[in-house]
């Protein structure tokens, strides 16, 4: 009788990213997770984007904030065309760092803790598994994604479905310029989360690192000013050049979260192939 061939690596890696939408739509953790989401970004909605929109739609209304948002190099936020992409473009790109570091915490950590880790390395490789949760846990990310933009979307039809085109480029835009915001700090917690044994700690050391990071090459670079170039390894430092841009010009600040996602990515991969399970 024939022995079953173990599947190759791409296929291992399908298999494990789509396992991590079942841990996030069919388990109880997964759909609370979805519902906490959900709730906060309602309320974000409901509270802060709908009536925000409100005022920047009213005439003459961005004219009038246009000198202000200049001085703190937010002019160009206001050129959006559609009132209700402008505000949901500023939350997500301030928020979104935030929630990937805490929905992607878990990657590896709690199946090094429980030893499952090891079971799973009996038919896919650490490759497979290291690489599949990162692609799964991207996955759940554009997911999320997509959904708050189909939610602006539809808000903005609902307010002037004259808005159509220009909403829908919007939404496009967004979309991937969102996607390429996440990247790198996904991969940074898939690093994190490969180096310890419980998400929670992955979070901590991360915030902490990144802290450190922070605060360590700001004071570099104030002694030596060269150093300031290293602030370019942390995720997150082309926020502000993303919020003062807008339309398809957003997408000249991608090269650096690509970069940064391959480090950490590299990083990972180094951890999970030395050490132990």
């Amino acid at each position: 009788m024939e022995s079953l061939k173990p599947p190759s690596t791409l296929a291992s890696i399908g298999i494990i990213a789509r396992f991590e939408l079942v841990r996030l739509f069919q388990t109880t953790r997964g759909l609370l997770s979805i519902a906490a989401f959900a709730i906060v970004w309602y309320f974000i909605f409901k509270e802060l984007i709908y009536r925000a929109a409100q005022w920047v739609s009213v005439p003459g209304f961005r004219e009038s904030m246009s000198d202000m948002f200049g001085q703190i190099g937010l002019a160009n936020l206001l050129q959006w065309p559609v009132a209700e992409f402008v505000m949901f473009w500023l939350f997500a790109l301030l928020l979104f760092p935030i929630l990937t570091v805490m929905i992607t915490a878990d990657q590896t950590s709690s199946d090094r803790s429980r030893g499952t880790l090891r079971f799973l390395t009996l038919r896919a490789t650490r490759d497979s598994i290291f690489f599949g949760r990162f692609l799964g846990q991207l996955i759940i990310q554009c997911l999320l994604i997509g959904g708050l933009l189909l939610a602006t979307f539809a808000m903005a039809m609902w307010n002037n479905s004259d808005n159509f085109s220009f909403a829908l480029t919007s939404a496009i835009i967004m979309g991937t310029n969102l996607l390429i915001v996440v990247l790198p700090f996904t991969a940074m917690m898939a690093f994190f989360s490969a180096s310890v044994r419980s998400s929670r700690l992955a979070v901590i050391v991360a915030i902490i690192c990144w802290g450190f990071s922070l605060g360590l090459i700001n004071y570099l670079a104030m002694k030596i000013p060269p150093f300031g170039v290293l602030i370019n390894i942390l995720p997150g430092t082309q926020l502000p050049d993303l919020i003062q841009a807008n339309d398809w010009a957003t997408l000249k600040h991608a090269w650096l979260p690509l970069l940064q996602t391959l480090g950490f990515l590299l990083l990972g991969r180094t951890i999970v192939q030395r050490s132990s399970l």
